[in-house]
C-alpha cells in the first residue's frame, strides 16, 4: 500500500501537459496514517458519516454509465475509422470527424477517474495530452508503426484524441488535402497508424471498463479515511483534475496567465478544431460539478456527493454557499467566452483567463477548507501558491 501512494504521489508532482512543454520547449488537512498490511484502507472515521453511499452512488451513477457511454462512443468511432480506412472519401471522412467530436466531449466525463487501472495503464496521457506532438506521430508513421502499447514522456501527444485531431485536421487546408494524404504515397502507412491510434484507445478502455466492472465490492467497501482508501484517493483525483488539468491545461497555459500573458493558441485543447474547445471545458467542468453535487451522469437524479458530507458534518454552511457561489460564476464566465479560443486569445484572451482566476477562487475552498473538514490529506503536491 506504501508504495502505492508514494508511485501516485510521484506521478502527480509535474503535471502532465508542462512535462510535454519542458520536453519540446514550447514555450510554454491532518496527516493520513497508511493502513497496515491487511488493512485494506479502511482506518476508522471520525465521523459517523456512511462514505460507502458516495462510493456507491459514485460508481453506479457516474463512473460505470459516464464509461459506458464514452465506450459506445469509441466503438462509433473505431468503425468509423476502419471504413475510411478502406474508403477515403469526403463522406467518410466527416463520419471520422463527428464521431470523433462526439467522442472527445464524452472522454471528460471519465478523464477525472484517474485511478485503479486507468492508473497504471497511463490511460489520461494516452488519451489526452496536448498539444498533439506533430514530429514523434510523423517519425512513427515514416517508420511504419502499425500498433502502440504504452507512452513514453518523449511520445506525450502522438497518441489519442490530439493525435486523432491532427491526422484528420491538421493534415493541409481542407477536407480535399486530408483526403489525399490517405490516398497517395505512404498512404499505407498512414492509414496503418490512423489505425494503431484508435486500436490503442479502445484496448486501454476496454481493460479500465473491465477492472470497473469486476471491483465494485472492492471500491465502495474501501469506506475508511486512509490514504489508500476509495474516498480519499478519488477525492484527490478529483481535485487534481480541477486543478492542473481543468484549471492549468485548459486554461492557464493557453493563456499564459502564470507567465508573461503572451497567449498560446498551439496549447488549446483542441488546436485543430478549436471551435470545440469551449465545449471541452463546459463537459469537463460539468463532470467536476456532477461529482462534487452527486448528480447522476443522466442528470436526473441528485444523489450523495461531497456537499452531502458537508451538510451531513453540519456548521458548514458558509463553506457550502461559497462553493455554490463560486460554481455559479465559473460556468457564467464560460459562458462568455468563444466557441473558438484560438479566435479568443487572438481578440480578448482576457475573457479566457477570467475562468482561471473564477476556478483558482474554489480550489482553497475544496483542497484546503472541504478537505479539512472531511479529515483527507492531499496525495499530489504543486506550487501554485493556492
Amino acid at each position: 500500500m506504501a508504495l502505492l501512494f508514494l508511485k501516485r504521489l510521484m506521478k502527480k508532482l509535474i503535471p502532465i501537459f508542462i512535462i510535454y512543454i519542458l520536453l519540446n520547449s514550447c514555450g510554454g488537512g491532518s496527516s493520513d496514517v497508511l493502513p497496515s498490511p491487511g488493512n485494506n484502507g479502511n482506518t476508522t472515521t471520525n465521523d459517523s458519516f456512511d462514505r460507502k453511499t458516495i462510493l456507491a452512488s459514485t460508481y453506479d451513477n457516474i463512473i460505470v454509465p459516464a464509461y459506458n457511454d464514452f465506450n459506445n462512443k469509441l466503438i462509433y468511432l473505431k468503425s468509423s475509422i476502419e471504413l475510411f480506412s478502406n474508403s477515403p472519401d469526403e463522406i467518410n471522412l466527416n463520419e471520422v470527424r463527428t464521431n470523433w467530436r462526439s467522442a472527445y466531449i464524452a472522454w471528460q466525463n471519465i478523464a477525472m477517474f484517474d485511478i485503479r487501472e486507468a492508473e497504471i495503464v497511463f490511460f489520461s496521457k494516452i488519451m489526452n495530452s496536448y498539444p498533439a506532438n506533430e514530429d514523434v506521430i510523423n517519425a512513427n508513421i515514416d517508420n511504419s508503426v502499425s500498433q502502440l502499447v504504452g507512452i513514453s514522456s518523449q511520445e506525450l501527444g502522438s497518441t489519442g484524441f490530439p493525435a486523432l485531431g491532427y491526422l484528420i485536421y491538421g493534415l493541409g487546408n481542407d477536407s480535399n488535402d486530408v483526403i489525399t494524404y490517405y490516398s497517395s504515397t505512404n498512404s499505407a502507412n498512414r492509414i496503418g497508424y490512423l489505425n494503431a491510434v484508435i486500436n490503442q484507445m479502445t484496448t486501454n478502455t476496454n481493460l479500465i471498463i473491465q477492472d470497473w466492472n469486476n471491483n465494485r465490492s472492492d471500491f465502495v467497501n474501501s469506506s475508511g479515511n486512509s490514504a489508500t482508501s476509495s474516498l480519499n484517493l478519488i477525492t484527490n483525483d478529483f481535485l487534481y483534475y480541477l486543478e492542473k488539468r481543468v484549471r492549468e491545461a485548459k486554461i492557464a497555459i493557453p493563456t499564459a496567465v502564470r507567465t508573461n500573458f503572451v497567449p498560446l493558441p498551439t496549447h488549446v485543447e483542441s488546436f485543430y478544431k478549436p471551435d470545440l474547445c469551449k465545449k471541452l471545458l463546459e463537459q469537463a467542468f460539468l463532470s467536476v460539478e456532477r461529482f462534487y453535487y452527486g448528480i447522476s451522469f443522466d442528470g436526473t437524479e441528485l444523489n450523495s456527493g461531497l456537499k452531502s458530507y458537508l451538510e451531513y458534518l453540519g456548521n458548514n454552511e458558509t463553506l457550502i454557499s461559497e462553493i455554490d457561489t463560486k460554481i455559479d460564476q465559473v460556468n457564467i464566465e464560460i459562458s462568455q467566452v468563444s466557441d473558438d479560443f484560438i479566435t479568443q486569445l487572438n481578440t480578448d484572451p482576457t475573457e479566457i483567463s477570467d475562468i482561471f482566476y473564477k476556478i483558482q477562487d474554489i480550489v482553497p475552498l475544496m483542497k484546503t477548507d472541504m478537505l479539512s473538514v472531511f479529515n483527507i490529506s492531499t496525495d499530489y503536491l504543486d506550487n501554485d501558491g493556492d
